[in-house]
């Protein structure tokens, strides 16, 4: 796996002129547990790749990327470098695809909060049929529950970058969208594309495919207050 990983080893600790936790610390060094010391991590890029370009609808000419354009089109980070990222303890992973294409192939690391199951659906602030967080439109969600906000910052935690990644990419700026409404260092987000674009052998590694795995799930939230 490609990434300018640097482990401090047993011999440095030992010696005499090793630097202590908090200085290490304050030179961009991280403590991982599984390297078993701390490691240095490439720097993160800026989210948007202001130097790509991408359609806005199937049928436009492509135009630039820009501040606020979340297409997977846009990322830094996707299918061609995400390996480079990966691993890291001062990254949240996520995948928003539903549990059933989860189980039947994704990536080690990432978790899943199903976007459709539980994060949006239009329909969900009119509907008590619908339990999902927020409705609405991506650009203009409604929350559905007084406590909608709260649990989407529980989800999707805002004091370290979140990699986030669906089947193809667009659930992820759908959420994107979501997040920059209610306040998120967007900064700090990144679209990684979908899972159908992780097809190069070097992701083999770190690929769960179990294909013979199908789920039936039902969703539900309890003990939330509507807002109407």
């Amino acid at each position: 796996m490609k990434k300018m990983l640097v482990v401090l080893t047993a011999l440095l600790a030992l010696a005499a002129c090793a630097p202590s936790d908090a200085e290490l610390v304050e030179k961009g060094w991280v403590l991982n547990p599984t390297e078993n010391g701390y490691v240095q991590y490439l720097d993160l890029p800026a989210p948007i790749d202001t130097t790509k370009t991408y359609k806005p609808n199937k049928d436009a000419e492509p135009v630039a990327c820009k501040e606020g354009v979340y297409s997977s089109d846009c990322s830094s980070i996707n299918a061609e470098n995400l390996i480079d990222y990966m691993g890291r303890n001062d990254v949240f992973y996520i995948d928003l695809r539903d549990y059933n294409n989860y189980a039947e192939k994704h990536i080690r690391g990432f978790g899943v909060i199903p976007y459709f199951g539980l994060i949006f659906n239009a329909e969900a602030h009119t509907d008590a049929t619908k339990v999902q967080l927020f409705g609405g439109s991506p650009e203009a969600p409604v929350a559905t529950y007084k406590e909608s906000v709260a649990l989407l910052k529980a989800l999707f935690p805002q004091d370290r970058p979140l990699f986030i990644m669906c089947q193809s990419g667009a659930r992820v700026s759908w959420l994107m969208q979501i997040l920059a409404a209610n306040g998120y260092d967007m900064s700090k987000v990144y679209n990684v594309g979908g899972m159908g674009q992780y097809t190069d052998s070097k992701y083999a590694p770190v690929i769960t495919d179990t294909a013979e795995f199908k789920l039936q799930i039902t969703y539900g939230i309890e003990g939330l207050t509507r807002n109407n």
